[in-house]
């Protein structure tokens, strides 16, 4: 298993002006076709090096990438500003909950806030629904049903070989660590290859 941190995070707190997906093709290129599984921007780094070359991945599973990324302009300046914004500042952001949490998080995984908003700040290439439609890997896309992100109806309906699976009251960020999402991409990774 290989892991790619998102720039920003992780060990890759220096390379924030490179794009997440362009990182993943990266690590890719060095093993030829692979299986791949991403969570959140992570999970739209993915959709979006899937798009761009098809041929390197035979799975993926997605995880917590809602329509709202394609249909409500998340990746847009304008509504990434408040988030930056929160993360560079000095002061605990107590009007804003999802800074706060996010704060929270990034210090529990060791992150660096500056280096995880001037990633959020940085010019990025996004997947858009019809370049999902290029996808040719075998997909999951995987849900909670309490997401305040909102739904994945578009993005599992723009990918041609793609199965949803929403997991009841699991929010946004219990995903990745919820049984059931951990066992069905778990189950699906490991089938055998069409």
């Amino acid at each position: 298993m290989i892991g790619v941190d998102l720039p920003g995070h992780g060990a890759s707190k220096s390379a924030v002006d490179r794009d997440a997906a362009d990182l993943l093709l990266d690590e890719v290129a060095k093993h030829g076709t692979v299986d791949a599984i991403g969570f959140s921007v992570g999970a739209w780094a993915l959709l979006l090096a899937a798009s761009e070359r098809p041929a390197a991945f035979e799975r993926i599973a997605i995880l917590g990438a809602a329509d709202m990324v394609l249909t409500g302009g998340m990746q847009a300046e304008a509504m990434q500003r408040p988030l930056i914004d929160a993360l560079r500042s000095t002061a605990e952001p107590t009007d804003n909950p999802m800074a706060m949490m996010i704060r929270m998080m990034i210090a529990e995984a060791g992150n660096d806030r500056d280096s995880v908003a001037d990633y959020l700040a940085a010019n990025k290439r996004f997947a858009t629904a019809e370049g999902l439609a290029a996808i040719t890997a075998a997909t999951l896309v995987v849900e909670g049903g309490s997401d305040m992100a909102g739904p994945s109806d578009l993005v599992a309906a723009s990918i041609p070989n793609s199965e949803r699976l929403v997991i009841a009251g699991v929010d946004h960020f219990e995903i990745p660590t919820n049984e059931e999402c951990m066992s069905a991409v778990g189950s699906f990774i490991n089938r055998p290859s069409r």
